[in-house]
């Protein structure tokens, strides 16, 4: 079964799935402005409605524990737009981590995920669906290694999936050998963002080892171009991989939204990438894969 902030649904009800959002966070605290600041309001209803008339009817939101999480204001969204929202418990890059992680147990750690895919987050009875997105910077740290270590403790004895942050793309080894030494199963793993590596042997290296990765930060062409993009994509399609990719958009900032007539918002994947795979000769049957199949099969409980 899926988790959703409105409760259970089966993997069959989960349609288009970006694996990988924000629909409700606040970064302002680290990026001193408010361009990574929004939640439930008619813009992001209005965002989220475009993307549900592409075919996209499940969202995984990974905005954790010290993003700015808000699961009753996503529960609200959830409810506004017909959609099925899966939350996240987790802590993200260093920078953003409260003070208590320095002294904290992996154990510890780990029961604070717990709390929140078995009980609730924040006394509102909302579980959370994913442990997500927990992140490594360019160079780990202490306290990521930490919490990717707790991650998997969690994830283990809840059954569910884990939604990753990899810097650029970088460090997917790193994050891997983690999950490998705590006994993760990493057909439950996403290794997230490793479409900006532009690296596919090492792409080829973590899909060997059993993880998914995730080619979701589509229509950021300031850190790589589409073009090369669907043409790595096509490359492992090709190669027989399509059952372990999953795709999104990433979209973190109102900048990115389709408002601001530069980017695309939620539509970018079904709107421009998924008509380029086309073009280039990637099958609907693989395209129906790292959209529906993948995500039923990563994000269901399995206790």
């Amino acid at each position: 079964m899926i988790q959703t902030v409105k409760g259970m649904i089966k993997p069959c009800e989960m349609g288009y799935t970006m694996s990988h959002e924000h629909l409700c966070l606040d970064l302002s605290k680290v990026r001193k402005n408010d361009d990574s600041t929004y939640g439930y309001s008619n813009t992001v209803i209005k965002e989220i409605e475009k993307a549900k008339a592409y075919g996209v009817k499940t969202f995984v939101e990974v905005t954790c524990n010290d993003m700015g999480r808000d699961v009753q204001q996503l529960a609200l969204l959830s409810e506004a737009c017909d959609i099925h929202i899966i939350a996240a418990t987790g802590f993200y890059l260093d920078e953003y981590h409260p003070d208590f992680i320095d002294e904290a147990s992996i154990e510890e750690i780990a029961e604070i995920f717990l709390q929140d895919l078995t009980v609730g987050i924040d006394n509102t009875g909302i579980r959370a669906g994913v442990i997500g997105e927990v992140a490594s910077s360019e160079s780990m740290t202490k306290n990521e290694y930490k919490i990717l270590q707790a991650s998997a403790l969690a994830a283990k004895k809840a059954g569910c999936a884990i939604v990753t942050h990899c810097q650029l793309g970088k460090l997917g080894n790193e994050q891997a050998d983690i999950f490998i030494e705590m006994g993760m199963n990493p057909q439950k793993v996403i290794l997230g963002h490793i479409d900006l590596s532009n690296d596919l042997e090492y792409m080829c290296h973590l899909l060997d080892l059993g993880f998914n990765i995730a080619f979701d930060t589509i229509g950021k062409t300031a850190y790589l171009d589409d073009e090369r993009r669907a043409e790595n994509l096509k490359y492992l399609v090709d190669k027989g991989y399509s059952k372990q990719i999953v795709l999104s958009q990433d979209i973190s900032r109102k900048s990115y939204f389709s408002k601001s007539g530069k980017y695309d918002g939620y539509t970018t994947v079904l709107k421009g990438f998924i008509p380029r795979l086309l073009e280039l000769g990637v099958q609907q049957e693989d395209i129906e894969k790292m959209l529906v199949s993948n995500p039923q099969r990563i994000f269901n409980i399995e206790k």
